[in-house]
């Protein structure tokens, strides 16, 4: 980690260096599972491969009889999470950096901490609300467009149970959740993805993409929902990795990843971006994801970071602007990929809690209403209490709502292109459909835009 062991005759500036930096690596214990850790193989792993890392964690004074081990279902994949207390801080010299651990093995393991995620909204106390009763979803021949809504799940008194998502070609997903024929729950690792969020966040996102269907000639939505994030709206990376090859496994189209994490230094999970940007695009798949949005306790760690590591103050602005302060999974958006990443706009700039990007955002959904405290969008039930609400995972959903309702499904195929979903939304734009989708660089990547020019 950042921890230097000081001898006595190192000199007061390293002196100095140690205690800013423990107090750098307190700062970002709150940003990963102690006593955990992901393992990373290069094929999936044999018996004698898992007693070979074991040994190299006994070499490095962890109790190996303690070690339990979580894969993700039954799928083919090479990850695992390993628990034993201690084995956060053995996986690396600087262990808050994904990176090699113990010994190499002839499998190539590599390890990386249990990175906390969550979702970005603000702060409500509550919610209370009713389903909208919207007309019962067409069939027909309308073609149908799988969502994959990792959140903290979905409460079947709000959304509509027909747009649930149900297995019915028992060959799709081959062993990797075969048993699973409708949502997962990846907290508790059961059928039970029951929204149990006081702010009802998977809900709301799950019923803005489904209201985006309503108007849709060609198109009709079905919901598969994941439940990645808890009841606060707090996920890890494991159970992340579970669900996007769960919802590759089950045929999705759309996977809408409403949260994220802040991280300081170089992309934090190899494995995690060749899942998101390479993986998903071969299979035809589209990631939409969220901007990020303020939190000051990420911006604190991120303005001390900065100050201790190049002497730089990071301005409130520059706080927001992802090529400086890094938010995943929205910083692995390229054009080369299939991520989309969507922040909150009102035609004229980016919403001052969100974050911007002339790079790493694609999108900005137009809010509802612009008031003083904040842009805003319309809760999506009926009797919503707060009636209002903001946060770029809102912005997301509504944007895979629009994407998977009025795209064709013919853009889903191997080797995706994301120009061509941003295209069609340029078009639609064009059209004067009402989508309220802002796809012009120059308003998404400054703070201050007027007419499409930066004026401060």
């Amino acid at each position: 980690m950042y921890t230097n062991k000081l001898s006595p005759k190192r000199n007061p500036a390293a002196v100095r260096l140690s205690a800013r930096s423990e107090k750098l690596e307190k700062l970002l214990t709150r940003t990963y599972r102690k006593d955990q850790i992901l393992v990373f193989f290069k094929r999936k792993p044999t018996e004698n491969d898992i007693r070979t890392v074991k040994e190299s964690f006994k070499k490095d004074g962890i109790a190996i009889e303690t070690i339990k081990m979580l894969s993700c279902g039954n799928c083919d994949i090479p990850v695992q999470l390993w628990s034993a207390k201690g084995i956060h801080s053995r996986i690396s010299k600087d262990s808050l950096k994904a990176g090699s651990g113990p010994s190499s093995t002839t499998v190539g393991e590599s390890y990386s901490l249990n990175f906390t995620n969550s979702v970005p909204a603000d702060a409500q106390r509550g919610f209370q609300g009713e389903n909208k009763h919207l007309q019962n979803p067409s069939s027909g021949k309308k073609d149908e467009i799988i969502v994959a809504v990792l959140d903290t799940g979905v409460d079947t008194a709000l959304v509509d149970p027909q747009y649930l998502w149900k297995q019915t070609d028992t060959t799709t997903g081959a062993k990797c959740y075969a048993e699973v024929h409708e949502g997962w729950n990846f907290i508790d690792n059961t059928s039970n993805y029951r929204d149990d969020n006081p702010n009802r966040h998977g809900s709301i996102v799950s019923q803005y993409i489904i209201n985006q269907f309503a108007g849709a000639e060609n198109n009709t939505v079905k919901i598969m929902p994941l439940k990645t994030h808890d009841k606060d709206g707090v996920g890890d990376l494991f159970g992340i990795l579970c669900a996007i090859n769960f919802a590759i496994a089950k045929g999705a189209h759309i996977i809408n990843a409403s949260w994220g994490f802040y991280y300081y230094y170089e992309i934090p999970v190899p494995y995690l971006k060749t899942l998101i940007t390479g993986v998903l695009r071969k299979k035809g798949i589209l990631f939409v994801t969220a901007a990020g949005n303020q939190s000051p306790a990420e911006d604190e760690i991120a303005k001390q970071i900065y100050q201790a590591e190049h002497g730089i103050t990071l301005t409130e602005d520059q706080l927001r602007n992802l090529a400086i302060h890094n938010f995943y999974p929205a910083n692995l958006s390229t054009a080369a990929n299939s991520v989309i990443t969507v922040t909150t706009t009102d035609e004229r700039t980016v919403s001052a809690t969100q974050n911007y990007s002339n790079k790493y955002v694609d999108l900005g959904v137009v809010a509802d209403q612009v008031l003083r405290e904040g842009m805003k969008f319309a809760v999506p039930f009926d009797g919503a209490d707060p009636a209002l609400i903001s946060g770029s995972s809102f912005a997301t959903a509504i944007a895979s709502g629009i994407i998977g309702a009025h795209c064709p499904k013919s853009f889903y195929v191997p080797n995706i292109k994301k120009a061509d979903f941003i295209a069609c939304l340029g078009s639609l734009a064009v059209a004067g459909s009402g989508t309220h989708v802002l796809e012009e660089n120059l308003v998404l990547a400054k703070k201050h835009i007027r007419n499409g020019a930066c004026v401060k």
